[in-house]
């Protein structure tokens, strides 16, 4: 009202802004190698064990989280979660005791199981080709009872019938875990915009796109502010000019979490078919 511009303008500013971003720093939210070396990991791993971990080789955590969306107009189920009962579109971070988001997978329908995220991110590989100590231990990271332990992957006693020593391990571990939930909150504290889920329209605008700039950004507070994480840990981030490096990357899988969408009009009867296609998956994770 102020200066003549009207609603749209905002609009085309915001999100050529995110893309730009997105385009040039996306690298950064897959792994970035060149920083995260293996003495780096070591140190991470460090960290957590001063923080009262009960062993050396936890440098980075895991976890999933679901962005509430508004009911989409139609393929409603795509996005359906049953155990929460919203829409939503799910996410996959890693974070450092720093408290830098050094891998992000996502959006994907909100539907699916954190295990089903991890298979799918291609996190796999990158655990393996870089999460070495520089003395050729391997390291690990750590989530929830969702996530099945395996190569690199560490997760929680389970069962009813552990033992003290494995239930005094979860306690232990649990109480370091729980940074990685604080790096939702922060990103949603930051950027209300992504916390309102009425207007997150995943067919009128790039929901995916702003979520993964959001957390881009929250990187950059962490770095500037250091706020709970690093102060919990005791664990300073890099700098700016440390973290701001490579790029930018043709990452055309990247893109595709982001940029495209499957919400496109299919006929009924095939429909059916990819809706139980999805109900298999699920029930085998």
């Amino acid at each position: 009202m102020q200066i003549g511009w009207e609603r749209s303008r905002f609009s085309r500013i915001t999100r050529a802004t995110a893309l730009f971003l997105y385009d040039r720093w996306k690298h950064l939210l897959r792994f970035d190698p060149h920083r995260l070396t293996r003495h780096k990991l070591a140190d991470c791993a460090f960290a957590v064990q001063q923080k009262g971990c009960p062993l050396d080789v936890i440098a980075s955590f895991i976890d999933g989280t679901l962005q509430d969306t508004a009911r989409p107009s139609r393929n409603q189920r795509i996005l359906y979660n049953g155990w929460k009962r919203i829409h939503c579109l799910k996410y996959q971070i890693l974070i450092t005791p720093d408290g830098i988001i050094i891998h992000v997978f996502g959006p994907i329908e909100g539907r699916r199981h954190d295990s089903t995220a991890y298979k799918e991110s291609g996190l796999v590989d990158i655990l393996d080709r870089h999460f070495w100590g520089p003395d050729g231990q391997r390291l690990f990271i750590y989530g929830d009872p969702a996530y099945a332990v395996s190569g690199h992957v560490l997760a929680p006693y389970k069962g009813l019938s552990l033992d003290s020593a494995q239930r005094k391990f979860n306690s232990k571990m649990s109480k370091v875990r729980e940074a990685v939930e604080w790096v939702f909150k922060e990103a949603n504290t930051q950027f209300a915009f992504l916390n309102f889920a009425s207007n997150q329209k995943v067919l009128l605008q790039p929901v995916g796109l702003f979520y993964l700039v959001g957390l881009l950004m929250c990187n950059c507070h962490t770095i500037l502010h250091r706020p709970q994480i690093p102060q919990y840990f005791d664990y300073a981030p890099p700098t700016l000019s440390a973290y701001f490096q490579g790029g930018p990357v043709e990452d055309a899988e990247m893109d595709e979490w982001c940029l495209t969408a499957p919400w496109y009009e299919v006929p009924e009867d095939e429909a059916e078919v990819v809706q139980d296609q999805f109900e298999n998956e699920d029930i085998d994770n």
